[in-house]
């Protein structure tokens, strides 16, 4: 039987209605993650007999992760580094906003023990189309300006396709992603531990690096939305084939943490990020 684990982040609250619905939910595939100390858990309603751990716990930890926006990466970032995911076939993602659909951990084994080879199991997706035209731009000379033209030359992903090749020493092209055409957002997803390695230094040297902090400064929560592209990119460049059968409703809920207390953008920086937007 295939071992598999996915991790939940979550900052404060847990909603047992989000699991319980999932009738073949087995709290040996879930393990939920406390991010950010700013922030008490309130689980006292909780019913549900959930696998917590705080973040800080990692024997390697850096709490300037999660103080930086990196959110979900955080998490990826400190299971790499503590070796977690080798001691599962596979290891997923999702956030606490996440709703189980009805029968999701029985049809996640089934699919995983009856696998030819590796897979990729994608829970909320863009197309490339989406994810293209939605053109969000990591642009040296205007940094605070959030997105502009597709065919810019500072569409991220055309920008992290470049980079994946340099670091990886490939020569893959546009139309290679273009083929994919499923690239996994939100952290929503299911991979291989063999995988998880392989793509995980060229994301831990990204997050380390610094690099995507420079850009749209006057948003916490940028590096987190950029990274997620690296990742998106790197999986589907990946030989596998990715099933986005498996869809998982994503709810809106006012209880995520979009900054921490210390964020306040100047009047300058405000300014600067509304003219680039604008002009």
């Amino acid at each position: 039987m295939t071992k598999w684990k996915i991790f939940i982040t979550f900052f404060q609250n847990l909603y047992d209605e989000h699991y319980s619905a999932d009738r073949t939910w087995n709290p040996e595939n879930y393990t939920f993650v406390k991010v950010n100390d700013r922030y008490a858990p309130e689980l006292a309603e909780n019913r549900l007999p959930y696998d917590i751990f705080v973040e800080h716990d990692f024997p390697v930890f850096r709490p300037d992760l999660q103080e930086k926006g990196y959110c979900e990466n955080s998490v990826m970032w400190h299971l790499y580094k503590n070796g977690v995911h080798r001691n599962y076939d596979y290891i997923g993602f999702i956030e606490y906003d996440h709703v189980l659909s009805p029968g999701f951990t029985e049809k996640m084994q089934k699919r995983l023990d009856t696998a030819d080879g590796e897979m990729i199991f994608s829970f909320q997706y863009f197309t490339f189309r989406q994810l293209w035209d939605q053109a969000i731009i990591m642009n040296p000379h205007r940094r605070e300006k959030v997105d502009g033209s597709p065919d810019s030359p500072w569409n991220c992903i055309s920008l992290i396709l470049k980079e994946y090749n340099r670091y990886f020493q490939n020569s893959h092209r546009l139309d290679r992603l273009i083929a994919k055409n499923c690239f996994p957002i939100c952290h929503a997803l299911l991979m291989p531990s063999a995988m998880f390695d392989r793509l995980m230094p060229f994301q831990a040297a990204v997050m380390e690096s610094g690099k995507v902090e420079r850009y749209h400064r006057h948003n916490w929560r940028a590096p987190a939305v950029l990274m997620e592209r690296y990742l998106a990119v790197s999986l589907a460049l990946e030989d596998a084939p990715i099933d986005c059968s498996l869809l998982l409703e994503h709810r809106e809920l006012p209880v995520k943490v979009l900054k921490p207390d210390w964020f306040k953008p100047s009047a300058w920086r405000k300014t600067v990020a509304y003219l680039q937007r604008k002009f």
